[in-house]
């Protein structure tokens, strides 16, 4: 004898299941729209029907470019994992809606940490890496694989909010320091954040122009926020051209004649009037962090410049230290991919770290016998302190800032 049951075809007749530790312990700190997606998600999950991003989108109320950050979000406090085809193809991503008792019970690793790993295969490692370097404009630091993959994991950071971190120090605060960062993003993560989006509201909520920059896009019809050239822009307005929110809007009425009202026809109309004011840029003593911060570039380029010499000059008489620096970085990779396996990685993390260590020895040598110091080959700096950004690691101003000022100022 054979037993069956009769299918419910109509979906309205089932119940999803929703764990408590997700209710008690995820849902209450999570953005609204965020959580509608999960759940909505979660019951097509769980009877088996097809749907996608644009699907569940639409019947949430949820904006479809905000469905990336949405999985982002989730991912990163390790409630569903995103499974991909193709590393690099983010449309070959499969949402796999994770068991949070098991994780939380069943096993002695943390669920954040076996997402991290579960997401960041060799190709996706090496492409978060990839976009760091090209947000940071610079190579990564020897140990900054290992630190950024101690984010992932130990903080349970998503590789857009790590890449966040970076782009905004890049911009804002002229430092991609590695522990610099680090603290900018764990500050983030205290305050609840986890989502570029969750930063990005908070940043603008810190802007002090952001209100009056949000009445200028309003003025010339713009719905979209502002880009950070935009935002540049309209602080010279206030800041260096002291103009108030009257005038600037008599400015944007000179748009009306024209096809595609733009912030740049806004500003050569603006720059003409302040020329004519009879005054100069560098007559207004609002410029002087401006002037300084051009010193500080001067210093970066030069130093910049001197390093490339000099390494330039080493690999030519020492090709081996060339190769040498090529094998640590590709160590210091493997390191971070394994620190992301938990505990069974901390072997072969341990033999990499090893590889590293005898590596840098090797290096030590073959400078030190060539009759140069061991610190030959690091970046040059004027202030080793500040690394020539005028900003400690805490945010706070270098002592040479200060000298800067007093010689422009003298």
């Amino acid at each position: 004898m054979d037993y069956s049951r009769q299918n419910i075809s109509n979906y309205y007749l089932y119940d999803t299941q929703v764990e408590n530790l997700f209710i008690a312990e995820y849902m209450a700190s999570a953005p609204g729209e965020f959580v509608k997606a999960y759940l909505l998600a979660s019951m097509y999950a769980q009877l088996n029907m097809p749907a996608d991003d644009r699907i569940i989108a639409k019947a949430a109320g949820v904006a479809p470019e905000k469905m990336e950050e949405c999985w982002a979000y989730w991912e990163g406090r390790g409630v569903v994992r995103r499974i991909y085809a193709d590393p690099e193809d983010s449309s070959s991503c499969r949402v796999e809606f994770v068991n949070l008792r098991e994780e939380v019970f069943g096993s002695r690793e943390p669920a954040a940490k076996k997402s991290a790993a579960a997401r960041l295969d060799d190709k996706a490692l090496a492409r978060l890496y990839r976009d760091v370097e090209a947000a940071a404009g610079r190579m990564l630091e020897a140990t900054e694989p290992e630190e950024i993959a101690s984010w992932l994991s130990e903080y349970a950071m998503t590789p857009e909010f790590i890449l966040c971190g970076y782009k905004f120090c890049a911009a804002r605060r002229r430092s991609t320091r590695c522990r610099y960062v680090g603290t900018v993003l764990k500050d983030w993560k205290s305050k609840g954040f986890a989502s570029p989006s969750q930063v990005e509201e908070y940043l603008q909520g810190m802007d002090r122009h952001y209100d009056l920059q949000r009445k200028i896009f309003k003025e010339l019809g713009f719905t979209r926020s502002a880009t950070e050239e935009e935002k540049r822009i309209m602080n010279k307005w206030f800041d260096d051209y002291g103009f108030d929110l009257e005038k600037i809007r008599e400015a944007c009425g000179k748009t009306a004649g024209i096809a595609n009202p733009n912030i740049n026809y806004v500003d050569a109309v603006l720059t003409a009037w302040y020329k004519e004011s009879g005054k100069t840029l560098e007559d207004s003593a609002q410029l002087l962090t401006s002037k300084i911060e051009k010193l500080y570039e001067q210093d970066r380029q030069q130093n910049a410049e001197k390093t490339k010499q000099i390494r330039s000059e080493i690999f030519t008489k020492i090709p081996r230290i060339r190769s040498i620096l090529e094998e640590i970085r590709s160590c210091s990779f493997s390191v971070s991919k394994y620190l992301l396996m938990g505990e069974s990685g901390k072997e072969a993390a341990a033999r990499e770290r090893a590889k590293i260590e005898s590596l840098r020895k090797e290096r030590d040598g073959l400078l030190t016998r060539a009759g140069y110091p061991l610190n030959a080959l690091d970046t040059i700096y004027t202030c080793s302190k500040c690394k020539d950004t005028g900003q400690l690691e805490d945010g706070s101003r270098c002592s040479c800032y200060k000298d800067k000022m007093r010689l422009l100022t003298q």
